[in-house]
């Protein structure tokens, strides 16, 4: 247990000790309505009440619709607070006593405690997915003393837990310990914490006395219960968009490792049967060779033609390795994984008469996946050639430039527009018509997650620069 954890802890503690000791001050004697709404306060609670209500159906059904239990426990927890409201408004405020007629304390403290519930139910689901299984044992916990309080509540026809520990305590302790431990925030998780904590701040003050203080009645708290349905509604939504989108994503990286694969079994079966003919003629060559032996010129021709023969071998190898779809992590070298890349675009360069020179610096040798980091520097020369045959730039030039723990891949295609830059490794973005938009994600992902560099961006002038530095 942490030493935070600890410490709030310690805090409710000693709040219980103090309310155990002014126990009578907690199970107080039903005396009616206090407080009378006039038009504006009725008109906000009736609005209020409306979108609880919307709230509630609008999550309910896309639970019935997406099946995601998130959404049904906020609905229910919505459900719970719109029936405590309606008990607390029939116990103290005119003129809902008549309109509700919900005078009993027991129902008071059941929709709490359903409430309760509901609501770190909805917590547990929706912090899943940001890892923090520090949190489960907590939230077990609260549940099952959520559960005894509600046996107690049926025995004795009041609640006794929540009396002395009023709800707000525990989801103020959940969602606390919950944006200690997240490493992640994202914008769902902040809409959370806001309507959460909006609400929390309006039930404190009304707790210590507000209204009895300042003699000032109005509905804070429909009005916080109000937008904190909305709120969370809204970050439910964002979120599940999110991991929709997340998986869309994942479906289109497995389809392609998918082709990668079997790619690289149509390539192993073609370098199979090229194999022998290759090897036929390099054994053709040796015999006309030795029939050349006083021909210079002959021997030059059977020399290049051997070198023809070397480069095709080589380059069948070098796609079979590539479309290898093993995970090994080797120590590679860098130049000669950029060669590789060559050696796979080289016809497709000449096609479009691009020159792509390679300067070796300071060469340097990595840790990983020597394929991950080929498909790497493939992808950005694509994207390069892309661009350099559709704006039919003259003298096309693709540079690549290994300096100690850099590489640096630049071409003068024209430059990327300054808007698109800080949206070029998003999924699903691309300004061309035909891309699915994942390829420069995929660089991204596979640099910073497989082989644990950094990537960026920039554009000067008629060139782009990509920068991977390790």
């Amino acid at each position: 247990m942490s030493s935070s954890l600890k410490i709030k802890l310690s805090l409710i503690f000693v709040y219980l000790t103090v309310a155990l000791f002014y126990h009578k001050h907690y199970f107080p004697t039903y005396t009616g309505t206090i407080y009378h709404y006039e038009n504006m306060p009725f008109f906000i609670v009736a609005m209020s009440f409306r979108v609880i209500l919307s709230a509630t159906l609008y999550n309910l059904s896309l639970y019935l619709y997406i099946r995601k239990t998130p959404h049904l426990y906020y609905a229910l927890a919505q459900l719970s607070a719109l029936f405590f409201l309606m008990n607390l408004d029939s116990l103290f405020i005119a003129p809902f006593d008549e309109m509700f007629g919900l005078k009993s304390l027991m129902l008071f403290d059941i929709s709490q405690i359903f409430m309760l519930f509901f609501s770190i139910l909805f917590l547990e689901a929706f912090f899943r997915h940001y890892q923090i299984e520090k949190l489960d044992r907590l939230i077990k916990l609260i549940l099952v003393l959520s559960v005894v309080d509600l046996f107690l509540t049926l025995i004795f026809s009041h609640a006794v837990i929540t009396k002395f520990i009023p709800i707000f305590i525990p989801i103020w302790l959940v969602l606390s310990e919950a944006l200690r431990l997240t490493k992640k925030i994202d914008v769902a998780f902040k809409l959370v914490i806001m309507g959460w904590s909006m609400v929390l701040s309006v039930v404190i003050v009304e707790y210590i006395g507000f209204v009895e203080i300042t003699g000032i009645s109005f509905p804070f708290f429909h009005i916080a219960v109000a937008l904190e349905s909305v709120i969370l509604s809204l970050a439910i939504a964002y979120k599940f968009k999110l991991l929709e989108d997340n998986r869309k994503l994942q479906q289109t990286l497995l389809l392609q490792q998918s082709r990668l694969a079997s790619m690289g079994e149509m390539i192993s079966i073609i370098a199979h049967q090229w194999r022998q003919p290759l090897n036929f003629l390099s054994f053709g060559l040796m015999n006309i060779k030795k029939e050349l032996k006083e021909s210079k010129r002959g021997l030059g021709i059977v020399e290049q033609l051997n070198l023809e023969l070397q480069y095709m071998s080589s380059t069948i190898e070098d796609f079979r390795n590539f479309y290898n779809p093993s995970k090994m992590k080797t120590q590679f070298d860098i130049y000669d994984a950029c060669k590789q890349a060559q050696s796979i675009l080289n016809s497709s360069l000449e096609l479009h008469e691009i020159t792509l020179k390679i300067d070796k610096k300071e060469n340097f040798t990595l840790y990983g996946n020597q394929n991950e980091f080929v498909q790497v520097i493939l992808n950005i020369i694509n994207n390069a050639k892309d661009a350099l045959v559709s704006r039919k730039v003259k003298e096309p030039q693709i540079e690549i430039v290994i300096d100690k723990s850099t590489i640096i891949i630049t071409d003068n295609a024209g430059g990327i527009e300054r808007k698109y830059l800080s949206k070029i490794f998003e999924p699903y973005f691309s300004t061309k018509e035909d891309s699915d938009g994942i390829g420069l994600y995929l660089v991204k992902m596979i640099v910073e997650k497989e082989l644990g560099g950094e990537i960026c961006v920039e554009t000067y002038g008629e060139c782009t620069r990509f920068i991977v530095l390790f």
